[in-house]
């Protein structure tokens, strides 16, 4: 199930990890924060069918309740739900993927960073990564047209509702969450 994408140079990924490791690693945190409630409802399901996110879960999550699935009732409602903000930032970030990189895991982790972004912790928090560094080797790797755009080194979740913002004529979009985030004038204020 690995893409045939290099891997990333060890030295920019903490502990040592493939970039397809560390994508599944954001995978599964985005998963299990969902499931905690630290995320809203819909990003149980990363708005894919469900036979896509019981792939996904196998994938990603080995061995902890991968293969069972939500009654389809429960789930149709649950992707009813999917805010259009969510479809929007994925959307953005599958045209500006990475062309070497595989499109299915690459759309897992679009919809893993989409999630994430709508939760009130930091991005890399609600992924389950050890840190921004780990967004940044992320973003590199499979949205590298993303990744060289971000020139003034803005957090990830800023940079990512400002390209969507700015695609959609909207330059003040923010994530949901911010303005309550101890970090808001580090973030705004400073321009980073």
């Amino acid at each position: 199930m690995s893409p045939t994408f290099p891997m990333w140079p060890s030295a920019e990924l903490s502990p040592m990890r493939s970039g397809y490791e560390l994508l599944t690693k954001a995978v599964a945190g985005a998963l299990r924060h969902a499931n905690e409630g630290a995320l809203p409802p819909f990003a149980r399901t990363l708005g894919l069918p469900q036979s896509e996110l019981m792939t996904a879960r196998a994938c990603c999550l080995p061995g902890r309740d991968a293969q069972t699935p939500i009654p389809e009732s429960k789930y149709a409602a649950i992707v009813g739900t999917v805010p259009s903000m969510f479809s929007d930032l994925v959307a953005m970030m599958m045209a500006r993927r990475t062309p070497e990189a595989d499109a299915r895991h690459v759309d897992w982790l679009a919809r893993a960073f989409a999630a994430a972004s709508l939760g009130r912790r930091f991005l890399w928090q609600d992924l389950g990564l050890a840190g921004r560094h780990e967004i940044t080797a992320l973003m590199k790797l499979y949205f590298h047209p993303l990744y060289k755009r971000n020139t003034t080194d803005l957090k990830w979740k800023r940079f990512l509702y400002l390209e969507l913002g700015s695609q959609h004529g909207n330059q003040d979009l923010r994530p949901p969450g911010c303005a309550s985030c101890g970090q808001f004038t580090a973030c705004y204020l400073t321009g980073r």
